[in-house]
């Protein structure tokens, strides 16, 4: 068997397992952030319903209150019609002028109280409509995920039992530099010679070590990226 034949195969198999990794990894993170943002439209949504209650409760009682003031105005100026003197009619009619400021006060807060009602109304509205949207993609994406691992979970096990496999026929010094380069460069320590260069970084390889590569079955590195460079004759 060729020296490199495991050390590329491995690299094979460690490339497969990365590709899962990050898919399975990057999923998850998609699912909390959506998780999160239904979480933010549920709590706005019940502080929102919470308020437009507190909203409803003020309407009713600005109702009953205007209402009230308004009877009371109107009693007062009957009265005035009855008064004897001029001290009596004056009473009466700064007493009927307390109670339109009052009125106008009560009937200033339930028009904002309106407002606000409308506002909130159609913002509830909204958030609505877009925590159902969030919801049933939150959903899809679950059972996306679920379906996922289910099906790489399988492969995966298979992929890291083929690797243990490989590591077998690879020397341990060897297979101890394939794993400081894999490291420190990105997962990616075993590359085919592309022309005359490194199929990692494109550096240029001395001709006398490009026939050593394809006529002899020995480990060669990068000068330059340290990956370890191959190229099988066909």
């Amino acid at each position: 068997m060729s020296k490199m034949l495991p050390l590329v195969e491995l690299q094979n198999v460690d490339t497969q397992l990365r590709d899962i990794n990050e898919l399975l990894g990057d999923l998850p993170k998609k699912v909390d952030k959506l998780r999160s943002e239904e979480e933010e439209l549920i709590n706005d949504v019940e502080t929102g319903k919470s308020r437009l209650k507190e909203i409803e409760l003020s309407l009713n009682k600005a109702e009953h209150k205007m209402a009230d003031l308004k009877q009371k105005i109107d009693k007062l100026k009957d009265q005035l019609s009855l008064v004897t003197s001029n001290k009596q009619y004056d009473a009466l009619t700064q007493e009927i002028e307390y109670l339109k400021v009052e009125l106008d006060e009560v009937e200033t807060a339930d028009l904002e109280d309106e407002e606000e009602k409308e506002s909130l109304s159609k913002d509830l509205e909204e958030k609505e409509e877009n925590l159902e949207s969030l919801s049933k993609d939150l959903s899809s994406r679950r059972v996306k995920l679920e379906e996922l691992m289910s099906e790489s979970a399988e492969s995966k096990s298979a992929l890291e039992k083929t690797r243990q496999e490989k590591l077998g026929y690879i020397d341990e010094s060897i297979l101890s530099r394939y794993d400081r380069v894999s490291t420190a460069r990105d997962g990616l320590a075993v590359v085919k010679l592309e022309g005359s260069a490194c199929g990692g970084c494109g550096f240029v390889v001395p001709p006398q070590d490009v026939t050593d590569i394809r006529d002899k079955d020995n480990y060669y590195t990068c000068d330059i990226c340290s990956r370890f460079i191959y190229l099988f004759k066909k």
